[in-house]
């Protein structure tokens, strides 16, 4: 009779192995992708540099397009996870922001997630949708959260925001901008902090947010 009662520990146990399986097939499916590229790469290959069976492979993705898709999520959420949010108490909307801009750069340009960059601009011809996809996942909920700061605080930095969704989109996109450039050129030097805080300040401007550095006492 005692054999039949479930155990308690399984389950949660068994959905840990399942949660690292599926991590380590990400990652040896990252290194593939970006060696071959994702036409010239087979699920054989990345079995193989995962370290598992394709029987284990098949039993956590249906085929290559779903796991490239949910690698590109993974690397989406890992994003947005680092990404913080304004400083409600701050009411200049310049430096409340920097914080953010700047950790934009960080990330963005941090080698891994360049490496993502590249994936999904190679990739764009099979999956038209997914660098629209990538960039709502990652920077989607900074975008609301700017927008959210913008509409309730802009007026005290005495800017005239019209549409402070459109604004935060903006300059959100000001900062990615920089990143793109990064993926181009990936020779170029580190940004120093001096330069992250100039390029937030410009992306700052343009998005209409700030009107110079005065903002920021």
């Amino acid at each position: 009779m005692l054999d039949n009662i479930p155990s308690v520990s399984k389950g949660p146990i068994s959905d840990l192995r399942s949660i690292r399986k599926k991590r380590q097939i990400l990652d040896g499916a990252r290194q593939i992708f970006l060696l071959n590229g994702y036409a010239e790469t087979s699920m054989e290959e990345i079995a193989v540099q995962a370290g598992v069976s394709k029987g284990t492979l098949y039993n956590h993705f249906d085929n290559k397009d779903d796991l490239f898709k949910s690698l590109i999520d993974a690397e989406a959420s890992r994003i947005a996870r680092k990404l913080p949010s304004p400083n409600l108490e701050d009411p200049n909307s310049a430096s409340a922001l920097m914080p953010i801009g700047i950790a934009i750069l960080q990330v963005m340009e941090a080698p891994t997630t360049v490496s993502t960059l590249r994936l999904v601009i190679g990739s764009l011809g099979r999956f038209p949708r997914l660098g629209e996809e990538f960039l709502t996942r990652s920077l989607g909920k900074t975008v609301e959260w700017i927008a959210e700061y913008l509409g309730t605080h802009g007026a005290a930095s005495g800017i005239q925001i019209q549409d402070s969704y459109a604004a935060a989109e903006q300059f959100t996109r000001w900062c990615l901008a920089h990143a793109v450039e990064r993926v181009l050129l990936p020779d170029q030097p580190r940004d120093t902090g001096a330069d992250c805080s100039a390029w937030v300040e410009q992306a700052l401007c343009a998005s209409g947010i700030s009107t110079g550095a005065h903002n920021h006492a």
